[in-house]
């Protein structure tokens, strides 16, 4: 599973600037209101998730400045071979040290290969996603991650609404947690099925009058009614 090793952030809402190299294992921002804890977790979401579009309002600039661009850089490791492929990222793959958080544009064997992803927004508010890599840049190439990384790599908040995360859905955690799947479309279908005959036998010791109501209803508008 891909780790985020680096953070930056520039002009985006609350925030001026930010660099942040979050540490191995579970990390917490602990803070008062209004110190921009979620505007970081908005901002890894947005440069990270797997969208194609994205609204952005001129409050979401520092101090509505809209003449100084939003940057968010997400440098991500513990990459896949997919996301480690020559062919397809050769250009972008970059080198990170662990012990100084030091981002080097070219792979070494000290440090770990990484990917960054970077999304900038101007005055016209069209989000821009690229990856990061001056030797790409010096060649003039411009690219971002294909869509089905984009969406390998896309964080999940869980948030407040926990339920929707924690169940077997499309894009929850635990869909991402491997590559194991329950095919349990087929018996959901099966379960409401049964629940529906099960109910329609008992339909009419519960819902007799309403039912009477129903039909002496449809007989007035030469309706017929199956029962």
């Amino acid at each position: 599973m891909a780790r985020i090793r680096l953070i930056e952030i520039v002009n985006f809402r609350g925030i001026k600037e930010l660099t942040w190299a979050p540490s191995a294992g579970i990390n917490c921002l602990i803070g008062p209101g209004d110190s921009c804890k979620s505007s970081i977790l908005d901002a890894i979401d947005l440069c990270l998730g797997a969208r194609r579009n994205l609204q952005i309002t001129d409050a979401d600039f520092f101090n509505l400045d809209v003449t100084q661009p939003i940057s968010i850089s997400c440098t991500i490791g513990a990459l896949t071979d997919r996301l480690k492929n020559i062919e397809a990222y050769g250009l972008y793959v970059r080198n990170f040290i662990v012990e100084t958080a030091q981002l080097e544009d070219e792979p070494e064997a000290a440090g770990e290969t990484v990917l960054a992803v970077n999304l900038s927004v101007d005055s016209d508010l069209e989000p821009v996603w690229t990856l990061i890599s001056k030797r790409a840049a010096d060649a003039g190439l411009v690219r971002n991650l294909v869509w089905a990384d984009r969406q390998a790599i896309a964080p999940t908040r869980i948030g407040a609404f926990a339920d929707g995360n924690l169940a077997w859905r499309r894009g929850s955690v635990l869909n991402k947690l491997s590559e194991e799947k329950a095919d349990i479309s087929a018996e959901l279908v099966k379960a409401a099925r049964e629940a529906r005959v099960g109910f329609g036998d008992r339909a009419g010791a519960q819902l007799g009058a309403t039912l009477a109501v129903v039909k002496d209803t449809a007989d007035e508008l030469g309706i017929q009614v199956l029962t």
